[in-house]
């Protein structure tokens, strides 16, 4: 890093310090608009439009359209049905460079997951700040990141800093619960930078990869009743018990079979196979009085890159139908699997000169954010739509945001300190990625 370099790179220092306040608020204005995502519709109306303000605010261009008015979308070979677009727009916001430089675009997610049942110690949508926390539902997946990527666009105006290349700033919906139609349709729509940067919370640490996974449903019939007359009876809630025994067993031999790619052996980090519901017999009813005749089981699988939701499947019928001896439970009442969302791909961004140059960059900008705190790169742990961009667009995406905790859970948080540093690292990642406008200080 040259001396001016180095100059740039502490008014920007120095721009956060100053600005805490600032981004803060910010990040709390995001929050306190619910935009939660009730399959097939979802809430992100009032969200998009103040987005779309924001960037407005900040001399951006806007394009703001529903997913489904994009051509093509339909009849994309990753595109997932039965989903509404209607009053759910994508927004997103182009900052034009002065010419000859490199894009860079930050995309992420409008919507979030609902609040839940369970008690939250802060209302999940005042944006309340306590120690060094903004909490709130959708602080940390995703607001806190996009937030982030607003004030580096601040920080780079207020210093007088003009870019070569252009920056985009896109939110799309519809990203939660197996969506990401949302972010085909970016794609689609044209929005295709030199790179991407897709701030889901990685706790501060570079991902050039990240994990796939799917939700199924397995469901069970039996034979209901008490047998008062010696008749056979088959209980769906052992059958969906059983399963779930076998599925606790399939993980195992999954990661037995499959090696961790490097991404994820630095970590130690495994495939998961998770249960995530049981409903049996009749719900509505304080006594049972019969063995329950249907049950249904919801679970998720994870995978690496290259496997599919096909191929995962396939693997857990081969292994449970060869082992029915230790499930006697699933040949009386086998189960039926459909899948209830789509299989979120895992995807890496590809190995060329261009993404060595990116990651370069982002781990010299990153040095200058973190110091010696810059943790060794991984593959993200979670399913994500940056899929959309490394297997169906021509922009490779790197996954990279905030510290916090209880993503999808009560008290959601983003770190402040870790947000402020992402303000820096992406202010410094566009400079050195984007080329500043009257300078040759840029890689």
């Amino acid at each position: 890093m040259t001396n001016v370099r180095k100059v740039i790179s502490a008014k920007i220092a120095g721009w956060i310090e100053d600005r805490r306040q600032h981004a803060v608020d910010l990040a709390r204005r995001l929050v306190r608009i619910p935009s939660v995502n009730n399959p097939p519709t979802g809430e992100e109306a009032e969200y998009q439009a103040f987005f779309a303000r924001l960037l407005r605010e900040r001399g951006a261009h806007v394009d703001v359209y529903e997913p489904d008015e994009v051509p093509g979308l339909a009849s994309h070979p990753a595109f997932m049905g039965g989903r509404s677009y209607k009053g759910r727009p994508n927004v997103c916001g182009r900052f034009p460079g002065t010419g000859g430089g490199r894009s860079l675009m930050f995309s992420g997610h409008a919507d979030t997951v609902y609040v839940g049942k369970e008690k939250w110690t802060y209302e999940p949508f005042a944006g309340i700040v306590d120690g060094g926390r903004l909490y709130g539902r959708g602080a940390y997946d995703m607001k806190g990141g996009m937030a982030a990527a607003l004030c580096a666009v601040d920080c780079l105006r207020d210093l007088g800093l003009a870019l070569r290349g252009d920056v985009f700033i896109e939110s799309v919906v519809d990203e939660e619960h197996g969506g990401a139609n949302g972010t085909l349709a970016g794609r689609l729509r044209g929005s295709n930078a030199d790179m991407a940067v897709v701030p889901e919370p990685t706790n501060l640490r570079i991902c050039p990869a990240h994990l796939g996974g799917g939700i199924w449903k397995a469901r069970f019939a039996g034979k209901s009743g008490i047998g008062f007359a010696g008749e056979t009876l088959v209980s769906a809630l052992e059958a969906a018990v059983a399963f779930a025994r076998a599925l606790q067993s399939f993980k195992r031999h999954l990661n037995e079979r499959f090696e961790p790619p490097e991404w994820w052996k630095r970590t130690g980090r495994t495939l998961e196979v998770t249960m995530l519901s049981i409903v049996s017999g009749d719900i509505e009813r304080p006594y049972q009085e019969k063995v329950p005749p249907t049950a249904e089981l919801d679970f998720w699988i994870e995978g690496y890159p290259g496997m599919t939701g096909e191929q995962l499947l396939t693997m857990l019928r081969d292994y449970i139908g060869g082992r029915l001896a230790e499930y006697p439970e699933l040949v009386q009442c086998p189960p039926d699997i459909v899948a209830t969302i789509r299989f979120l791909s895992a995807s890496v961004m590809p190995s060329d000169e261009k993404t060595e140059l990116f990651l370069r960059i982002v781990r010299e900008t990153g040095r200058a954010a973190l110091g010696d705190e810059l943790a060794p790169e991984q593959g993200a742990p979670f399913a994500c739509d940056g899929f959309m961009f490394n297997l169906h667009s021509p922009t490779p995406a790197l996954i990279l945001g905030p510290s916090g905790a209880n993503a999808h859970a009560p008290d959601e948080y983003l770190d402040l300190d870790s947000y402020f540093r992402l303000i820096r690292w992406y202010a410094e990642m566009m400079i050195d990625w984007c080329g500043l406008a009257d300078r040759r200080e840029s890689v």
